[in-house]
Order: C-alpha cells, then sequence, then structure tokens
C-alpha cells in the first residue's frame, strides 16, 4: 500500500503518556469495536450480539476519542512486534474482525497491501469508510463492510485473507470458539489469525466495569486455556500466546496485561 496515502509512521509513534483503555477497549471491531457473536448466544435471556449492535451503533463517535485511537495503535504495534515477517506492504491481505471505526486498520495499512474490516455496527462501519475517504484510500485498499459472518461458502465473496485479525473484541463474544472457527473459515493456507485482548488476571477478579456487563461476557478477562483450546478446536496449528502490553481501563482504573495469541491454519 503506498505510504503517501497511509499514515505517515510519525504519525504512528507511541505517546509516551500511560495508556488509558475506554471500557470496553473499543472493539473494534476495534478500537475494539463492536462484537460478532454469531451464534447470538444468550445468557439467562440475554442476547449479547443485539445489545452490542445497539451499543455500538449509539457510541460509534466515541471511538474519535484518543484514547481509542492509541489503543489502536498500540495494538497494530503489538502485532507488528510479535510477528513482523508477517507483514508485507505489496503482498499482505488482511480481514479486520470487529474493526469498529478503524482505528486499528489505519495503524496497519502503511505495513499491507490491504484491509477489508467487518463489523456489526452500521454506525462504525460508515466512520470506518468516511475515515478511510479522507485518508485518500481507494475501496481496494481499506475499506469496511458491515456484516454477521457465519464462515459460509460465498461470504465476503469467496476471499482468503494472509491475515485475520481481531484486537480487544473476543472479550465480547459468547463463545470465542465459535468466532474462532468463523474467522479460521476466511484464512488462506498458511495464514494466520492474530488477536488481541485482556488477559485474565491470576486471582481471577472482574475487570471490566458493571456497567458493560450487557456487552461483555467474559468481563474477567480471557485465560491462555480457553484462547488455546477455541484456536486449536478451529483446526489451526503452532498456537502462541505473548504478552503485549499493559493499559488502564478508563471506567475503572483497573491495571490490565494484553496478549497476542496466534494460529496459523495448515498449508494443505
Amino acid at each position: 500500500m503506498a505510504r503517501g496515502r497511509c499514515i505517515a509512521r510519525s504519525q504512528l509513534a507511541q505517546s509516551t503518556r500511560p495508556l488509558t483503555c475506554p471500557n470496553p477497549p473499543c472493539p473494534t471491531m476495534s478500537e475494539s469495536s463492536s462484537t460478532h457473536a454469531h451464534a447470538h448466544t444468550h445468557e439467562h435471556g440475554h442476547d449479547f450480539t443485539e445489545a452490542n449492535k445497539a451499543f455500538f451503533n449509539e457510541h460509534a463517535h466515541e471511538h474519535q476519542h484518543p484514547d481509542s485511537r492509541q489503543l489502536g495503535h498500540k495494538n497494530a504495534t503489538a502485532l507488528r512486534k510479535a510477528y513482523p515477517a508477517l507483514f508485507d506492504e505489496d503482498r499482505t491481505t488482511v480481514l479486520d474482525y470487529a474493526c469498529g471505526t478503524g482505528s486499528l486498520s489505519q495503524a496497519l495499512c502503511p505495513y499491507v497491501k490491504s484491509i477489508v474490516g467487518v463489523d456489526i455496527s452500521q454506525a462504525a462501519v460508515d466512520v470506518y469508510n468516511a475515515r478511510a475517504s479522507d485518508q485518500g484510500l481507494a475501496p481496494e485498499e481499506m475499506r469496511a463492510v458491515c456484516a454477521e459472518l457465519g464462515g459460509e461458502p460465498g461470504e465476503l465473496d469467496g476471499a482468503k485473507f494472509d491475515l485475520v485479525v481481531c484486537c480487544a473484541s473476543y472479550h465480547h463474544f459468547p463463545s470465542i470458539a465459535a468466532t474462532t472457527r468463523v474467522l479460521a473459515h476466511f484464512l488462506a493456507p498458511g495464514g494466520s489469525l492474530l488477536v488481541t485482548d485482556v488477559r485474565a488476571a491470576p486471582d481471577g477478579r472482574t475487570l471490566f466495569s458493571d456497567s458493560h456487563r450487557h456487552i461483555v461476557p467474559h468481563a474477567c478477562g480471557l485465560g491462555e486455556e480457553a484462547v488455546r483450546g477455541a484456536f486449536e478446536g478451529a483446526g489451526l496449528e503452532a498456537f502462541e500466546m505473548r504478552d503485549a502490553f499493559e493499559a488502564r481501563m478508563r471506567a475503572t482504573g483497573e491495571e490490565t496485561r494484553w496478549f497476542v495469541a496466534r494460529g496459523v491454519r495448515p498449508a494443505v
């Protein structure tokens, strides 16, 4: 992707001030963004998917907050630092799942060939595409669509991607196993799924504000055993889960540790 039409690398430099994480972390669909809980899992009659869709349709404009943008940049930096060989500006195609208003996509765009964002929030997708247009990017370089994917043939015109990224959104998905199976469907052979999110605390305490429990089924974060099980259950290999960075929840002041997880679709 042409450097001159993307955010200059100097603009992506991380601030030295402590990162304050929106609560919930801007989903993503990225910053994180809105959630895709494709199975519309209900807990005591509660539909997390519909709750997330409504929440992010209402609050998409708030993800222009500097903390949201900084979190997108922080996640992008963590992905590139952990797996630099996966990012090639001339060849790498990316699906940004739960892309939100596009902070992660914008931070990654100088380092990949193209990015397609997907989110269930139409309001977030509208902001994403407006930001891409304002940046001078053509739709074939960076665009988002509003869709609830199910991993079915023909979705996204049958496209397969070198990378599928999902940052700061897994805690919104009632079934991370079901979501991971969907994401694995969109990987090209040999492609990688990269996920960043909040790591569960050793004492198992709640990390997210009570005011967001209606959109966050994993209020204690995610542990390695659960993430590994979801990846391996989706047929992904070479699982890794690394510490990425620390961030403070804006709503609670809670200090959190974030991880980067990777799984690879078999080449054959």
